[in-house]
């Protein structure tokens, strides 16, 4: 069994409760040494979220890759809008930090199945045959991602959301908690599909569609 010297040591950025999920699953595989979190948030800094100290900001990166931790896990998650966690993810990897793979163990994935860098798979997730998912990915609690669906870099797939077989989900967008897409829909790039929707029909990008079955949101003024 490898010890805290052996095994890469792993900062967390972000201190919510989605880094409580990846802590989590990175403690039941057991091959990364968590070190801390980083948060924006000085009222967090110097306490402890979920054993792990908070050690201080975003700006401390590049202090703590000097100490030789190597590998980074984004820990917030995304609520319609995925561009914070993109962001935070490509500061890191601007520094030289590795993204880190949360993929919990009770999680279902075919062998086929393709899974980009920095990608978190938590407790009861359903990967099916030929599917593909990109970087910087998030696919929460229950998500089930048919054979053949393509999901894009930094997008988020809400808890018990589905997508049918043949879905394309676009960059940064996020399907809602409960949601359906249809199979072979098109979601477009940072589109928002609401909480409970029943998408069928294609989705173009940046668009925020809700109801059954789902429409676009209208705003208004």
């Amino acid at each position: 069994m490898k010890t805290d010297e052996t095994r890469p040591k792993v900062i967390g950025l972000g201190a919510g409760g989605h880094a409580k999920i990846v802590i989590d699953i990175l403690r039941l595989r057991g091959e990364h040494h968590l070190v801390g979190l980083l948060d924006p948030d000085s009222a967090l800094h110097h306490q402890e979220v979920f054993g792990l100290p908070v050690m201080g900001g975003d700006e401390q990166m590049p202090e703590v890759l000097s100490q030789g931790v190597s590998r980074f896990f984004v820990g917030i998650g995304g609520i319609g809008d995925n561009g914070p966690r993109r962001r935070l993810f490509e500061r890191a990897v601007t520094y030289g930090f590795e993204p880190v793979e949360a993929v919990h163990p009770r999680s279902c994935i075919s062998p086929g199945v393709r899974i980009g860098k920095g990608v978190t798979v938590a407790a009861g997730v359903v990967l099916n045959a030929s599917v593909v998912v990109g970087v910087n990915v998030l696919l929460n609690t229950g998500s089930i991602i048919e054979h053949d669906c393509m999901v894009s870099d930094h997008v988020h797939i809400a808890s018990g959301a589905i997508l049918s077989g043949g879905v394309t989900i676009g960059v940064g967008a996020h399907i809602g908690a409960g949601a359906t897409v249809r199979q072979g829909v098109r979601i477009g790039d940072r589109a928002v599909v609401g909480a409970g929707a029943v998408v069928v029909t294609d989705i173009a990008a940046d668009t925020t569609v809700v109801g059954v079955p789902a429409r676009p949101l209208k705003v208004e003024v």
